[in-house]
C-alpha cells in the first residue's frame, strides 16, 4: 500500500533533485529515500524516475504522478491546519522561508520567543533569495515566508516594517560630513554591494535612477559588507534596520529622496493558516515595533 511518507519522499526529492540532500532535509539516509521511490514505483507499476550520477530526471509518467502527489499533500497540510484551528493547538511544525536582512535583526528575537512560549511548534527554517522564497511558497515547500514588496498577486502580504535605505561608509570618507546624499555624488564612488540575487532593493533603486556604479565586492553576508565599510573600502547602500549590529565607526547618511523597503510575511491565497503560523505573523510584527523605534531614532 502506497504511504503518504512516500509521496513526501519522492515530491522533497523531485524539488531537491538529489538523494542525498532530500536524506538531510527529511532526517533520513540516502538509502531510506532510494528504498521508498522504489517502493512506490512498485506499488503504482510506474517508472517514476531516471537516476542519473548527480541529480534526478522525471520520466513522461512521473512528471504527471508529482503533479497529482502534489496536489494530495497540499491538501493533507489543509487538513493538518484546519485540524489545528479546531484544537487551536500551536506546535506540529512551521516551515518558514527567510531572508538573511530579515534573519539579521528580527529572527533571533522570534525564535527565542517561540522556544519559551511554544516548545512543541518546530520551526523549519529555509533561507533564501526573494525569488525563492516567492517560488517556495507557490509550491507550497514553506508555509509562511519573509518578502519585500513588490510580490507576487497570488500572495497575501502581512507588512511587518519599513525599512528605509541609507548609505553607509567610513569615518574618514571624503563625504562623511554631508548632512544628506543625492546620488549622483556616489556615481564614482567604489561600491560594496549586497549580491541582486539576495536583496535587489538596492538594484532597483540604482536601475530606478539610471545610476551605474563601479561595483568592486557584491557580497551576500550583510555583516561582512559593514565591516569592509568601515575599513573604507568602499561606500555601500543598505536596509537601516542592519545597522543595529554595525560598528560604532561606521557612518550612516540618508539619501535626499527618500527609499523604503516594505518588509512583511507572505503565504499562498489559497492556504489557511494555521494557529502556529497565525501566532507567527502576530510575534513577529510585535518585534518589528520594537525595531522600528530603534531604527527610528
Amino acid at each position: 500500500m502506497v504511504t503518504l511518507a512516500q509521496y513526501v519522499a519522492f515530491h522533497t526529492l523531485v524539488d531537491i533533485g538529489n538523494f542525498t540532500e532530500t536524506g538531510l532535509k527529511l532526517n533520513l539516509t540516502q538509502s531510506s529515500i532510494s528504498h521508498a521511490i522504489s517502493n512506490l514505483e512498485a506499488e503504482l507499476e510506474l517508472s517514476l524516475i531516471i537516476r542519473n550520477r548527480n541529480n534526478i530526471v522525471l520520466t513522461s509518467e512521473g512528471k504527471i504522478i508529482y503533479e497529482h502527489i502534489s496536489k494530495i499533500l497540499q491538501q493533507q497540510h489543509q487538513l493538518e491546519t484546519v485540524v489545528a484551528s479546531l484544537k487551536n493547538f500551536i506546535g506540529g511544525s512551521l516551515s518558514v522561508g527567510i531572508l538573511p536582512s530579515v534573519s539579521f535583526v528580527l529572527l533571533p528575537k522570534i525564535l527565542a520567543y517561540f522556544a519559551e512560549h511554544h516548545p512543541n511548534l518546530h520551526i523549519r527554517l529555509m533561507e533564501g533569495d526573494y525569488d525563492q522564497i516567492e517560488e517556495w511558497l507557490h509550491n507550497g515547500i514553506i508555509d509562511i515566508g519573509f518578502l519585500v514588496k513588490p510580490h507576487s498577486k497570488n500572495l497575501v502580504f502581512d507588512s511587518i516594517f519599513d525599512d528605509e535605505l541609507v548609505c553607509i561608509m567610513a569615518k574618514d570618507h571624503r563625504l562623511a560630513e554631508e548632512d544628506k546624499l543625492y546620488l549622483e555624488q556616489l556615481k564614482d564612488e567604489r561600491w560594496i554591494m549586497p549580491k541582486r540575487t539576495i536583496d535587489r532593493d538596492v538594484s532597483r533603486m540604482l536601475s530606478e535612477n539610471k545610476l551605474h556604479p563601479n561595483i568592486v565586492y557584491e557580497l551576500s553576508v550583510d555583516q561582512v559588507i559593514l565591516t569592509m565599510v568601515n575599513e573604507n573600502l568602499g561606500i555601500s547602500i543598505v536596509p537601516n534596520s542592519i545597522l543595529i549590529h554595525a560598528p560604532n565607526t561606521l557612518i550612516r547618511k540618508k539619501i535626499n529622496e527618500s527609499y523604503v523597503r516594505h518588509v512583511g510575511i507572505a503565504h499562498k491565497h489559497s492556504i489557511q493558516l494555521s494557529p502556529s503560523a497565525l501566532k507567527f505573523v502576530e510575534i513577529s510584527k510585535n518585534f518589528a515595533s520594537s525595531l522600528n523605534m530603534i531604527i527610528d531614532k
